[in-house]
């Protein structure tokens, strides 16, 4: 029996929609990266300057714990209903973790209000759902006789938004405390990693391999973030911050892959599915030069 009998329950019951791009959708991908790209210029480069800091200027570096929010988090995984596998919103996001710099430019006239220049890159592995759904896909392919050894992993999801904004400060007397809040627009990145089906084969007529790979594409949407905190001696600070990066089309390629006697068979197809909406809280502790 050919494993493709086996290894099609990782892709039988999906509900994308198969379709292959056009050439106005790739340009348009193009334009979005490059305007991405223009932004990221402009926070790089008001971030960098913060080295070239004065009275009016402070660049910090934080790091933190990513809570993903709404139907970013949500997943029935045991019956197959998350975004990067059939057609739903529901993205299953784990916890993750947030690291990433910004710069302030503090505003001569306007006390405590300055502008702001971030990037960020926020990281969600998948949630306990969909975990538990892979290891249970994991037993059930391995109790076929024919298969020696299976191996799926999940996607993971990575964010890099580059925003600009406002942040408003304000001194408590004279204690070397200070509270802030801030709120930024800008574009993300939406990076979803490869889901990969490997499975050796050990059957009475045929020793192989039989793979099975979801690519996805790059995506690039609005984004805004609001946050509010509390800074220490002018070094640390402390801060809780909402993230809503838009709407992301889960779209790429599927591979299947058969090694068999040194040879490869490959079968490439596009596909189309849902749009995921990631929304996020993290909590950040920053280190301010």
């Amino acid at each position: 029996m050919p494993l493709s009998q086996g290894l099609q329950i990782l892709k039988s019951d999906s509900q994308l929609n198969y379709r292959l791009w056009d050439l106005g959708k790739v340009k348009k991908i193009v334009f979005k990266m490059n305007k991405l790209k223009i932004l990221l210029m402009i926070a790089l480069f008001a971030i960098l300057g913060g080295s070239k800091s004065n009275a009016q200027t402070d660049f910090s570096i934080h790091l933190g714990f990513v809570s993903p929010q709404g139907s970013y988090s949500d997943s029935y995984a045991q019956q197959e209903i998350v975004a990067w596998w059939t057609d739903t919103e529901r993205a299953g996001a784990g916890f993750g973790v947030n690291f990433g710099a910004k710069f302030r430019y503090g505003i001569s006239s306007a006390k405590g209000l300055g502008i702001i220049a971030t990037a960020d890159v926020l990281f969600n592995s998948a949630n306990k759902d969909v975990k538990s759904w892979l290891q249970d896909w994991e037993k059930e392919l391995l109790e076929r006789e024919w298969i020696e050894d299976v191996s799926i992993t999940s996607p993971k999801y990575i964010n890099v938004p580059i925003m600009i904004g406002l942040n408003y400060e304000y001194q408590l007397g004279s204690s070397g405390i200070k509270l802030f809040g801030e709120v930024e627009g800008g574009l993300n990145l939406g990076i979803i990693t490869d889901f990969k089906g490997i499975a050796k084969v050990n059957d009475v007529d045929d020793q192989g391999e039989e793979n099975l790979y979801y690519k996805y594409e790059p995506n690039t949407s609005f984004a805004f973030q609001i946050g509010a905190g509390i800074m220490f001696s002018e070094k640390y600070s402390l801060g809780i911050h909402y993230y809503n990066l838009g709407s992301q089309k889960i779209k790429g390629e599927i591979i299947e892959e058969e090694i068999y006697d040194g040879d490869i068979d490959v079968d490439k197809e596009n596909f189309s599915g849902a749009t995921i909406n990631p929304s996020m809280l993290t909590i950040k502790l920053g280190y301010h030069f």
